[in-house]
């Protein structure tokens, strides 16, 4: 099972000069599946919650939030498991305002359930955050396989206490998304391997790290690793990878427990974004050389316009990368970004590639300019480009 991050609410109100004031919850959910083969199948519940979002009060000399946390999975409109509480945010020091997690495991038998949670910031008058999914529960007892996958803001090994971070001889604190800024050096990972002693015949098996491209063909064989292990009913994994020189593109982190013969027999995969600006942006485009077919394809006092137009189909790094071109004002330089933009997008047409896109950005222009707006910066002309033309 694949984490999934939902924002259940999206206004944030910065600072804490005011902590009676009523803010907007903001927080982070993922759920994973695990399995404990001394108690059985457990889902977990991730909650992250962003502290300047909360509402804080100052009783017995101490300045701290509280939320009501409601959860509850049902089958068929019969509640399974209830768990209501009240959660403490750290106490603020200094007028240092934490964000912090709440982790709670559920044990709960294979199959479907609808999972409702309920947040209420007992010190503000908003309207409790709720939402309800579908999660189903996979029946991990016996079958070979991997748990789900935890990206980490931190791991360490053998902690002396435990703590609601901890898992198998890990204390592992998740990360928040899949974006990976260039200030970040490596991706920690966390996932757990399951009944290889009874699955399968040898006593030694070994799972493959790999890192692969989503969107652009690169040579990511150095990243590739392979790691053995004995085999056992649970096996944690715990790995960094160092992703310094890794360049800004999409990726998918993907680890498969190989037989003997190298077939896969289970495999888990995250998808990633990594933005490297220093180590690679600055050679993607500045040490291009231009082509006179894209030099000639758009009017020089146009460069800017049409580097702009890249916006709605780039990624979070990329769009940063663009903003500061635009602002240098160096039409050679927006050229430049352009040409290496499509070579990167599109290796085997880039120029076809590129005069596609353009006749689109031509064609949104005309149809959802405004007085105010060029036509890609319109809600409609964002959507036409990202996804085409509306059938």
């Amino acid at each position: 099972m694949k984490n999934t991050f939902l924002i259940l609410f999206t206004t944030l109100f910065i600072g804490i000069s005011a902590f009676g004031q009523d803010k907007n919850l903001k927080a982070f959910l993922s759920e994973g599946q695990f399995y404990a083969p001394e108690a059985g199948n457990y889902v977990e519940i991730q909650l992250n919650f962003v502290g300047h979002s909360l509402a804080y009060i100052n009783r017995s000399e101490e300045i701290f939030a509280e939320v009501e946390i409601s959860q509850v999975f049902s089958q068929n409109d019969t509640v399974v498991v209830a768990d209501k509480y009240l959660l403490k945010s750290p106490v603020v020091i200094d007028s240092l305002v934490e964000d912090f997690h709440d982790i709670q495991k559920y044990l709960l038998a294979p199959g479907e359930y609808i999972y409702d949670l309920v947040i209420r910031d007992v010190n503000s008058k908003q309207e409790p955050t709720s939402v309800s999914k579908k999660i189903k529960i996979e029946d991990m007892t016996k079958d070979l396989g991997f748990s789900s996958f935890i990206a980490a803001e931190s791991i360490r090994a053998n902690p002396p206490l435990q703590s609601l971070f901890t898992k198998v001889g890990y204390d592992v604190v998740p990360m928040i998304g899949d974006y990976y800024p260039t200030e970040i050096q490596n991706l920690l990972y966390y996932l757990e391997v399951y009944n290889t002693n009874s699955a399968i015949e040898d006593s030694v098996y070994v799972v493959e790290q790999k890192v692969i491209g989503r969107d652009v063909r690169l040579d990511l064989e150095e990243y590739t690793r392979y790691f053995r292990y004995k085999s056992s009913a649970i096996q944690p994994i715990a790995k960094v990878i160092d992703i310094s020189m890794l360049p800004t593109g999409a990726y998918t982190l993907e680890l498969n427990l190989l037989s003997r013969d190298k077939k896969i027999l289970a495999r888990s995969a995250f998808d990633f974004d990594r933005n490297n600006t220093e180590e690679v942006n600055a050679l993607s485009f500045e040490s291009t050389v231009l082509d006179p077919a894209f030099e000639e394809s758009i009017p020089q006092d146009s460069t800017g316009y049409y580097v702009a137009s890249l916006i709605p189909i780039s990624r979070q790094g990329e769009i940063k990368n663009i903003i500061r071109i635009l602002k240098e004002r160096d039409s050679v330089q927006n050229m430049r970004y352009l040409q290496a933009f499509w070579k990167q997008t599109s290796p085997d047409q880039p120029f076809e590639s590129w005069v596609n896109y353009k006749t689109q950005v031509d064609n949104v222009e005309k149809l959802f300019a405004t007085n105010f707006q060029v036509g890609f910066e319109t809600d409609r002309g964002r959507v036409f480009l990202q996804y085409g033309a509306p059938n």
